[in-house]
């Protein structure tokens, strides 16, 4: 099945991160579910035209969060690392994946919320 550009850098996200070893899910789970979890959220495109290649090249940001047990601070910072390499690798069309990690209770208890915020060129 043909799918957008977008759908088909969701493809690959999705596809890249199930070969970790933490469970993805496309919506945030219910509290029954334990952490760590990652969750493909919203994304945002921008087809402004470039200077080089006009509208041809569509700039994307999808958000990836990672809900993680708050009791150990140096696994956190490993898994961080293991989830940026298979972002980067995931597919060619990335430019960029960075992570900003806070300390959550929106979901019930407190874990650490890293959010990854992933560029792409489509």
């Amino acid at each position: 099945m043909m799918h957008s550009p977008t759908g088909n850098l969701l493809v690959d996200l999705y596809k890249a991160l199930k070969s970790g070893n933490v469970p993805v899910y496309t919506v945030l789970p219910g509290a029954e579910v334990p952490e760590p979890l990652l969750v493909i959220g919203s994304h945002s495109e921008d087809d402004s035209p470039s200077g080089k290649a006009g509208y041809e090249v569509s700039t994307t940001e999808v958000q990836i969060d990672m809900y993680y047990p708050i009791d150990d601070r140096m696994a956190l910072e490993d898994q961080i690392y293991q989830t940026k390499n298979i972002i980067k690798n995931s597919t060619d069309k990335i430019t960029r994946v960075t992570a900003r990690t806070i300390v959550d209770s929106s979901i019930g208890r407190d874990v650490f919320h890293v959010i990854f915020l992933v560029s792409a060129y489509i």
